[in-house]
C-alpha cells in the first residue's frame, strides 16, 4: 500500500534557481507519491541583500512551477486538491527581514505563507536553538508576531530555540509548527527539538515534522523519532518534514524511498489511518484549524 506524502520541508528552490536538481525533481514528485510539500526558500547569512534575494528565489520557483503541469500553489487554508502536486511557499530565516514588517506583507503578496523564524544564526527577531537556546523573542520579534497574526501564516520553528518557541506560543494566534526536527531527548543535538517545545507546540494544536538527517537522528531512525512524539503527545503530533536538498546526509536517498518507512510503521503495528495521518493528514488537519 503506497501512502500519499506531505513533506513539510523541501531545500528544492534553490536548486529550482540554479536549475540543476539533487534529492527532489518537481515534475516526478506525483509518481513517487507526494501530494504535496513546503518549498522552503533559504538565503545564507552572509548575503548583503538578503531580502532582495530571498524576492528573486521567490520569484524563480513561482515561474518554474507555472509551468508544471498539475501542479498548485497554495495560498488558502481550504485550498487542496488530492490529484495536483501541492505546493506551500516558505521562507527560512529571520535574517532576510533587514528593514520593517513590510517586508513580511510583500513576502505574503507572493504567496509565502510559511516563515521559518530563524536558521542556525540568530537574528534581530529571535535566538536560534545551536546559538543561545535559553534565549527568545527579541522587543522586534514580539512585534512581528504580533502582526502576523493579521494574515494567515504558519509560523515555523525548527532550528528556534527553546526559549523563542515558549515565547511564540505564548503570543501568538496563528499557526504554529515544526517543519523538520527530530527529538532532542532521543538525540542530545541543540538543533532538535526539546520537550517544553514540543509541549508547547502541541499545546497550539500544532505539529512536529521529523527530519531526515542522520546528523539530526543521531543513533535512532525516523521511526523511532515519530514513535516518541506519537508515545508522548499523540497520534495528531507527528509529521514528515525531510529537509531534502537541505541536507547531505538523508537515510532516505530521495522521495522514491520515503514508502520503506511505511512498511516499517505497518511491520512495528501501526494501523493505516495513522500512517496516512503521519504522512499527510496531520498537516491537512492543521491547515484548516
Amino acid at each position: 500500500m503506497k501512502y500519499p506524502v506531505f513533506d513539510l520541508h523541501c531545500d528544492t528552490p534553490i536548486n529550482i534557481f540554479k536549475k540543476s536538481f539533487h534529492h527532489i525533481d518537481p515534475s516526478r514528485l506525483k509518481s513517487e507519491h507526494y501530494q504535496g510539500a513546503v518549498f522552503a526558500h533559504f538565503v545564507p547569512p552572509g548575503s548583503k541583500t538578503p531580502f532582495l534575494d530571498a524576492v528573486k528565489l521567490i520569484s524563480a520557483t513561482r515561474r518554474f512551477l507555472a509551468d508544471q503541469p498539475g501542479c498548485l500553489i497554495l495560498t488558502d487554508s481550504r485550498q487542496f486538491v488530492a490529484d495536483r502536486l501541492n505546493i506551500v511557499l516558505g521562507v527560512e530565516g529571520g535574517h532576510i527581514f533587514d528593514q520593517d514588517f513590510k517586508q513580511v506583507e510583500v513576502l505574503y503578496d507572493l504567496g509565502v505563507r510559511v516563515f521559518t523564524l530563524v536558521w542556525n544564526n540568530s537574528n534581530r527577531l529571535c535566538h536560534s536553538a545551536l546559538d543561545k537556546d535559553n534565549k527568545g523573542l527579541t522587543k522586534k520579534g514580539r512585534a512581528y508576531i504580533g502582526a502576523m497574526g493579521q494574515y494567515d501564516i504558519q509560523i515555523d520553528f525548527s532550528h528556534a530555540s527553546t526559549r523563542t518557541v515558549l515565547d511564540a506560543c505564548a503570543l501568538t494566534r496563528n499557526k504554529v509548527f515544526a517543519s523538520h526536527s527530530c527529538v532532542r531527548r532521543l538525540n542530545p543535538f541543540l538543533r532538535n527539538i526539546d520537550d517544553p517545545a514540543i509541549r508547547a507546540i502541541t499545546q497550539c494544536r500544532g505539529l512536529v515534522a521529523v527530519n531526515f538527517s542522520r546528523k539530526h537522528l543521531g543513533d535512532r531512525s525516523v521511526f523511532d523519532h515519530i514513535d516518541y512524539l506519537l508515545d508522548h503527545y499523540g497520534p495528531d503530533c507527528p509529521a514528515l518534514g525531510s529537509d531534502f536538498d537541505g541536507i547531505d546526509d538523508p537515510v532516505f536517498p530521495g522521495p522514491e524511498a520515503v514508502q520503506g518507512l511505511a512498511a516499517e510503521m505497518a511491520e512495528k503495528g501501526y494501523k493505516p489511518s495513522v500512517i496516512n495521518a503521519i504522512f499527510s493528514g496531520n498537516y491537512l488537519a492543521f491547515r484548516k484549524r
